[in-house]
């Protein structure tokens, strides 16, 4: 069985394939050299990005849910950290701010500028990474959380798109 495929989308993989052989990998070098150690929160959110269609007028709802997703993050691990039952805690806490999360996008204005499951997933991996870690120890992870999204959304995501774009109407030429 033989794929059929157009010129144009043969280029358009191998561009795709250029620029991410490239730029997620520099992030990967770089950012630990500036004190930024979620450097792999870049490559999720470029792929949710990516499953979202890869449409650069979609990149702010889903910055926007990312972002949002780090203070409710924090939020369930403060209430799991409560005292009682961890397990009980973690339960509710999540019950409880995964079903606003949804209700809020889904029954408010906030959905027209919120994705809901870039929201979703910024709180699971703002719980990933700071469960991690004692709550003390946070610091500036949060902030190096914000900037390894955006650099994901802005820089790996639409950044792709522009550099595949641009080549396409260069080799057009």
């Amino acid at each position: 069985m033989t794929i059929k495929t157009s010129s144009q989308h043969v280029i358009q993989t191998v561009t795709t394939a250029i620029f991410i052989a490239v730029i997620p990998p520099l992030w990967a070098v770089l950012s630990p050299k500036f004190g930024v150690e979620t450097g792999a929160v870049a490559l999720i959110s470029a792929g949710l990005f990516t499953a979202k269609g890869n449409d650069p007028k979609k990149a702010l709802p889903i910055i926007l849910g990312l972002l949002i997703g780090i203070p409710w993050g924090m939020v369930a691990l403060k209430l799991t950290a409560l005292p009682g039952s961890p397990s009980m805690n973690q339960f509710l806490s999540l019950c409880i701010l995964g079903a606003v999360s949804v209700l809020v996008c889904g029954l408010t204005v906030v959905g027209r500028f919120v994705d809901a499951t870039a929201w979703l997933s910024g709180w699971a991996i703002t719980i990933l990474v700071l469960g991690h870690e004692t709550m003390t120890s946070w610091h500036w992870l949060p902030l190096q959380l914000a900037l390894s999204m955006l650099v994901g959304v802005y820089l790996i995501g639409v950044g792709g798109v522009v550099f595949n774009n641009w080549f396409m109407k260069h080799d057009n030429k």
